[in-house]
């Protein structure tokens, strides 16, 4: 197996998986942005086994985003082999089995996180998933949740559980949420479970690449962060949303302490390419999609209001390019 996670220059910069928004364009441009991996939506592995068309569609990617990770999640572990399998036919780079998203149309029905509070069916999905393909298969958690929903002192179920229970398997890499399951979004991560997972995750996995996430803050921050956990790189969800250059400014002040503000000309450059890309791929049934993106690049302009106005009506890229042209 080539596990490409390990040839990748540190720290490792990635995208997240995030519905609705990490889609080939998205991708793309975070690619032309700098990032070292980029990942795609959240793919069911139900909807996979089942062959659905919709989901099919969203394994659809172009050479120039490898390395390109699928991340599957589902609570049923009899189900991953075969959608494994269609994923690896793509000739994607690697699989990422997602245990750690919160959203309620996943967790409030066993699967994301809360599959923690069935370590069995845990590691049944990894190594079934293991065995199926020959491709690396990555794992993304979150730091802890409650044994119990809303029952905080009949205890906890952390990530140093979910490391003991996978020892034996041959994680190609770790993306670690920084906050549990009861607090996912808001608030500080936790950089002391942090850094100590990172620990005990290289005393079983040595050779493979532990990515901290939800820390970002500042350019700076996430340079503090990455040299405080130890962590082997980063990845990057909502602090993205309309600032994909983040990649490059990270880069930049990681060799040479320094980094430049984005010019409002490179802004629209991108935006007016990302409104291509997306229609490229969508075409025009599927650009409404570039409504919310236009709306996170303009955020925190004086004329954001009035722009919004306009923005959300746009049907296709020289509509996007007749109203940047004029600003």
């Amino acid at each position: 197996m080539n596990n490409f996670w390990q040839k990748l220059n540190k720290p490792i910069l990635t995208t997240t998986p995030m519905a609705g928004i990490t889609d080939s364009a998205w991708r793309q441009i975070c690619k032309s942005w700098g990032a070292d991996i980029v990942h795609t939506e959240f793919v069911s592995v139900d909807a996979l086994y089942h062959g659905s068309t919709k989901t099919l569609q969203m394994l659809e990617y172009k050479a120039s985003e490898q390395p390109v990770v699928v991340q599957i999640f589902g609570k049923n572990a009899e189900l991953y082999p075969k959608a494994a399998k269609i994923v690896a036919k793509t000739g994607v780079a690697g699989i990422d089995i997602n245990f750690g998203c919160p959203a309620k149309k996943v967790a409030g029905h066993g699967g994301g996180i809360c599959l923690l509070r069935d370590m069995d069916t845990v590691y049944n999905i990894v190594s079934a998933t293991m065995n199926s393909v020959d491709l690396p298969v990555s794992v993304k958690t979150r730091i802890n949740l409650n044994k119990i929903t809303g029952a905080p002192n009949k205890g906890q179920i952390t990530i140093f559980d979910f490391l003991e229970k996978l020892k034996d398997l041959p994680i190609a890499a770790l993306i670690l949420h920084g906050r549990s399951y009861e607090v996912p979004f808001t608030g500080p991560v936790d950089l002391d479970m942090l850094k100590s997972a990172g620990e005990k995750f290289k005393e079983y996995f040595p050779n493979s690449p532990y990515i901290i996430n939800g820390s970002f803050q500042t350019i700076e921050s996430v340079v503090d962060d990455l040299k405080y956990t130890e962590a082997d790189g980063i990845a990057l969800s909502r602090a993205l949303y309309g600032r994909p250059w983040i990649f490059q400014q990270i880069k930049d002040y990681l060799a040479t302490g320094k980094y430049e503000e984005i010019t409002w000309t490179d802004t629209k450059d991108t935006i007016i390419k990302h409104a291509h890309l997306l229609y490229e791929s969508k075409g025009e049934s599927g650009f409404r999609e570039m409504r919310k993106h236009l709306l996170f690049y303009v955020k925190g302009r004086p004329d954001a209001s009035t722009l919004r106005k306009q923005l959300v009506s746009v049907d296709n890229p020289q509509d996007v390019e007749k109203i940047f042209s004029k600003i």
